[in-house]
């Protein structure tokens, strides 16, 4: 699959392969092959095709077992195919590597909601306060969710 990705990358933007800014929401730079592989995840979970995202993000981790973009999303994609305990370990892994990763951070903070833990996700929610200057997407997002589960 990455072959075909490259050879896609090295065909139509040759000049610009190693130009490309990683996204906003990424944390640690990747060549182009795995940024390629990265998107695509990326994509099918904006498509709500978690379980299609999965085999494409376990071959990222094991290409990148230090990046802690790759092992956030291989806890969002568990969190939302309903295998809470692998993602919580995702998301540990994500916050060793990379202990202020704000997307880790919210989506951990969600999963000890989904597991009853509003003091997981409150300690969460305190340390995005911490790191965001502003209030950030994430902290808000989290926020509103801790919110929502205090009303139920």
């Amino acid at each position: 699959m990455y072959t075909r990705i490259l050879q896609v990358l090295l065909l139509t933007m040759p000049s610009m392969a190693y130009a490309i800014p990683a996204e906003d929401h990424w944390t640690v730079e990747v060549d182009p092959v795995h940024r390629a592989a990265l998107m695509e995840s990326e994509q099918l979970i904006e498509d709500e095709k978690f379980a299609q995202a999965l085999p494409i993000l376990q071959q990222l981790a094991e290409d990148l077992p230090s990046n802690p973009d790759v092992f956030n999303l291989l806890g969002f994609a568990h969190r939302k195919t309903g295998n809470l305990a692998l993602s919580g370990e995702f998301y540990e892994r994500a916050l060793y590597l990379k202990p202020d990763h704000i997307g880790a951070l919210e989506y951990q903070g969600e999963l000890f909601l989904m597991q009853g833990n509003l003091e997981g996700a409150e300690a969460n929610l305190r340390r995005l306060e911490e790191i965001c200057e502003t209030p950030c997407e994430e902290q808000e997002e989290l926020d509103e969710a801790i919110r929502a589960y205090q009303a139920q």
